[in-house]
Formats: C-alpha cells, structure tokens, sequence
C-alpha cells in the first residue's frame, strides 16, 4: 500500500496535468463572483440540477464532474462535490484525518501548494434544508479572528453538507496530550507530553477564541461543543479552535459527541438553554485534563476517580493534593504560584450554579498572569512559542 504522501503528491500530478491539457486552472475558478446570499441559495438550489445522464447541469449546459464549479458571495465560497473529491482523493481513508462529533474531516491537497481542511458533516446534519444550512455557514465564515479556525467555504450538492476550512494542523489537544491513553501510561512515549508552561499558554489562546465568540464577534456566538478534540495545536503550538459557530446544525443532539455529558453543565441536564457560561464550564473541565491529564470519565479507574470533575473539585483549594493530583508526566510538579492561580480558575469556571462563573475575559486575563508566574519560573520568554 502505499503511503498517505505518496498517495498525496500522486494526485497532484495527476491534478496538475489536468490542468495543463484543459487549459483550465484552479486558481480561475476561484475568482470572485459578487452574489447575495439569496442568490447562493438559489444557484445551490435551483441551477445545479441532475441531467439524466447524471451529470451536472449549469444553466442548462452540462458540466464535467472534474471541473470545479465555485461561485463565491461576500464571504464564502460554494465548492462542487467534484472538485472536493478531486482535491481529496475522493475522501480516502488514506486522506483522513480525524474523526469529530461533527463528522470526519479530511486533508485536501491543491495544485496550488495551499492547503485545506474539509469537514464531511454527519447524516442528521446533512439533511439541514440549504437556505438554512447556507445562513449557519454565512455566520462562521465572518468569524476571524487569530484562534479561531477560518471557513472558506462550503458544498451543497447531491445532498453532501461539507464544510471547507483553510488548513490549521491534523494535531488536537486531545492527540497532543495524549489522553486517550490515561495520565498512568506507561511506555517510551510516557514523557513525551507538553510541559507546564506550554499548557498554560494553549489554556490562554483557547480562551482568547471563546471570549472573542461571546464578547467580540459582533453577534454573540456560543459554542456549546468545545473540548480538547475541537482545540487544534501547530507544531509551534499555536491554537487555533474549531467547531465555532456550528451549535445551530447539531443543537437537538446532546449526545453528539460520546462523552458530552463530561462537558456539559449542571443546568444543561434540566433542558436550560445553553449560554456562554456553559462554555466557561466546558472550558474548566478542559483546563483540568491539561492540569492532570486525565480524561473527564475513566471507567478504567477507581469507583470515586472516574469522573473528573467531582474527584478533582475538592481537591483545587489543598495545595498538597492539588500538586499530587497534577499530571506525573510533567515530572517536577508546577510552580505553586502559577498551579495555584490556574487551579483557582478551574474552581471557578466549574462552579454548579451558572452566575457565578466568570465571563471567558475575565479568564483570559488570569490566564495571562499565571502564564507569566510560570514563565517565570521556568525562564520561557514571552516572545517565543512555548514548546513541548
């Protein structure tokens, strides 16, 4: 078989000289048609239609499965299923990338050089209606902002739900931390983890994206999903959270993601309408896996450490717990101012009652003083990307 970069840089040969002997460019393709969104609507609608031979049919003209047809409206792009296939290798196996409770996402390779990331929604949010679905999608693509990953477009045909998104990294939190494998692993890959400092500051340029979704993108945005899988990590550590603004298409499904439940807030349970203070105890149950490692539910271990939260909360406000409950692959335990004020954030952002969790500003200004405690300690300039 062979491997994933082979098959990779195969295809765009084979991409390449697709161009070359039609005379067509994927960069022309692009170019910039001015549309509203009711007319993305319709043209996703109504001019891409079925002939009978099962090709496409533009304006009444047919139009070859290879060429991408993309009509662009202020802010995103509409991609064919064609062209997505094409820079996909047709969504092999070998170009997959992860699996999300979204759906699976895919490496998508140009001939440009650029690179893209496609998100092949699930069933139940592949049969949103188009208007609806293009609205939702309209809404994330004017989100920008450094960590928050960019859409730049979309597809709609033969009832495919795909969302385009420019390529950030194939790394998660979840990957990075390792923690599907539990803070007790043991093996030759037990020290590789991110040191303190870098956890600190990943904590900190989450934090920047869900308080630019509640306080600085215009329309509120709540995210209702974040967790480490949606924290997606560069090989220089930079941050980038994905999922934003994508609650509207999987909002009846409370289960979506497995272990949900580990996420969710107290008044979640009740039927309560999510708000940007669930985020803020998502986001704690997320900084108490960087702090021990562990995964929010463990059925692996003792009846009273499996879940997360409740073991952990009585333990935040005890020095000497709180350094043994931190995760023994950091090797020396943090240092006590800086664990002390991460650990008071955790407590607060866990908090049962709703109100009296802080807004995520609040929590990425203490972030930043007790990233600089750590530096402190461990000589980390601020110029620099902490490291793992």
């Amino acid at each position: 078989m062979c491997a994933p970069s082979a098959v990779r840089e195969a295809r765009l040969r084979a991409a390449a000289k697709l161009e070359k002997d039609t005379g067509r460019h994927y960069s022309a393709a692009e170019e910039k048609i001015e549309r509203t969104p009711r007319d993305c609507v319709e043209a996703a609608g109504s001019s891409l239609k079925h002939s009978s031979n099962g090709g496409i049919v533009v304006g009444g003209s047919e139009a070859q499965q290879e060429q991408p047809l993309q009509l662009r409206s202020a802010s995103f792009t509409l991609f064919t299923v064609a062209s997505l296939q094409q820079h996909t290798g047709g969504f092999s196996r070998q170009d997959l990338v992860r699996e999300t409770c979204f759906g699976k996402i895919y490496a998508a390779d140009r001939p440009t050089g650029s690179k893209l990331s496609v998100l092949k929604l699930d069933s139940d949010a592949a049969r949103t209606p188009v208007p609806e679905f293009l609205e939702a999608v309209r809404g994330v693509a004017g989100l920008r902002h450094p960590n928050v990953e960019q859409l730049v477009g979309c597809c709609v045909e033969h009832g495919q739900r795909l969302l385009v998104y420019r390529h950030f990294s194939d790394r998660a939190l979840d990957g990075v931390l390792r923690l599907e494998h539990g803070a007790s692993t043991s093996g030759p890959d037990e020290n590789e983890t991110l040191r303190w400092d870098a956890r600190v500051a990943v904590a900190l340029e989450a934090a920047k994206a869900l308080e630019y979704l509640h306080e600085g993108a215009g329309k509120q945005v709540v995210h209702r999903h974040f967790r480490p899988e949606h924290v997606l990590v560069d090989g220089e550590l930079r941050v980038s959270v994905s999922g934003c603004g994508l609650a509207p298409l999987v909002a009846e499904r409370s289960d979506c993601c497995g272990v949900a439940t580990s996420y969710e807030p107290p008044e979640a349970g009740g039927g309560a309408a999510w708000t940007p203070k669930g985020d803020v105890y998502s986001f704690g149950v997320v900084m108490l896996q960087l702090l021990t490692g562990r995964r929010p539910y463990d059925g692996a271990r003792a009846r009273g450490e499996r879940r997360l939260v409740p073991w952990a909360s009585a333990r935040l406000y005890d020095l000497a717990a709180l350094r043994k409950m931190a995760d023994p692959r950091l090797g020396a335990p943090p240092p006590v101012r800086s664990l002390s004020r991460f650990a008071d954030v955790i407590s607060r952002c866990i908090q049962p009652e709703a109100e009296f969790r802080p807004a995520m500003s609040q929590v990425a200004q203490d972030l930043r003083r007790t990233l600089e405690n750590a530096r402190a300690v461990t000589g980390t300039g601020s110029g620099g990307s902490a490291q793992v």
